[in-house]
């Protein structure tokens, strides 16, 4: 689990390990589970008229993957080359990576309950690996996702302590100082 303000490097060093890991043919695969929650005060788009995949590209996921990939073809690239997956939350019931040697990065973590990051750490088979990524402090986007029903907060609860687990808190913000200056507001 990585955890950090925004600009602190989460995404980079998540993503970085994983194209890492896909280079030296340790995974197979990246498979990103993603729950496409609206930004806490910000209007809602609405119906996207087009595949599950042309929306999660349009989404929040799309626009992270692309930032750090280079480009929405690169995303888009590796998709059609099966070295990208993006699965919403929504589809993942009975889904199982057993056999996909895949790493899985759970971006926004923040922006699960328990019950959903439950459902997604069941996906893991013994062959994948997954890295889990947010800001429970100040990236909250819905009161659903607050206090209690934290599915990060809970993961780390749980897993804290188990061999299988690890967690870093990423302190420093990387991406500017303007970056660095809003973390105070």
């Amino acid at each position: 689990m990585v955890k950090g303000p925004a600009g602190s490097g989460k995404t980079f060093m998540s993503l970085g390990f994983l194209l890492s890991m896909l280079e030296k043919h340790r995974i197979d695969k990246i498979i990103v589970f993603c729950n496409t929650v609206a930004t806490k005060d910000s209007a809602k788009l609405g119906y996207y008229l087009c595949s599950r995949d042309e929306k999660l590209l349009d989404s929040q996921i799309g626009n992270l993957l692309a930032s750090k990939l280079g480009s929405k073809l690169e995303v888009e690239r590796m998709m059609q080359e099966e070295k990208l997956v993006l699965l919403p939350l929504s589809d993942i019931r009975g889904f199982d990576t057993t056999g996909m040697r895949a790493g899985v990065y759970i971006s926004e973590a923040q922006n699960m309950s328990v019950s959903l990051m439950k459902l997604a750490l069941q996906r893991i088979g013994e062959d994948s690996i997954c890295i889990i990524d947010g800001d429970d402090k100040t990236q909250v986007d819905s009161v659903e996702f607050a206090g209690n029903n934290n599915g990060m907060r809970r993961a780390s609860k749980v897993f804290r302590g188990n061999d299988v687990y690890g967690e870093v808190t990423l302190k420093n913000i990387h991406r500017s100082r303007i970056a660095e200056l809003a973390e105070l507001m």
